[in-house]
């Protein structure tokens, strides 16, 4: 042999560097599986949770518009209500089809990490911080809290 050729390697080395080749290829290529997947997850959670901030919109002036029934009102009136609050219910469904829960109850201990405090009361019957009244409810989406509940809490100081 002369120093100008060097020496070339056995079919075994060759066959050891492709398959450590192909080893990384498809290691790459399950990486990249996996982030694909992921991204799609992330991606559906930030849909629903834009349909969620259009559909809680509608919800709370359902809230608000039940807050406010008449009294004395006509039983055309009462079943047109019904209907209503019915369709009022098939969106909550949807909600929580969605992965989407209400919170918020009167009684509650306040939590800076669920809840906004809208306005405060003092009231001797009752434990300070607690929930005295729920302005709008708030919505989580599994651990992500979409909207915190606005309240009114309970104040002794």
């Amino acid at each position: 042999m002369s120093e100008e050729q060097t020496p070339q390697p056995t079919s075994c080395e060759k066959c050891d560097e492709y398959l450590a080749g192909w080893k990384r290829a498809l290691a790459d290529y399950d990486n990249l599986q996996k982030d694909l997947a992921r991204e799609r997850t992330e991606i559906r959670t930030r849909v629903k949770q834009d349909v969620a901030y259009q559909l809680i919109g509608v919800l709370d002036n359902f809230d608000q518009a039940a807050k406010f029934q008449p009294e004395g009102m006509s039983k055309e009136l009462e079943v047109w209500l019904k209907g209503l609050m019915h369709v009022k219910s098939q969106l909550e469904g949807v909600m929580r089809e969605m992965g989407l829960e209400a919170y918020g109850v009167v009684g509650e201990i306040f939590s800076t990490h669920l809840h906004d405090a809208g306005g405060e009361r003092s009231e001797e019957d009752k434990a300070d911080q607690e929930i005295l009244e729920v302005v709008t409810r708030g919505w989580k989406l599994g651990d992500r809290i979409v909207r915190p509940a606005k309240v009114i809490i309970n104040n002794k100081n």
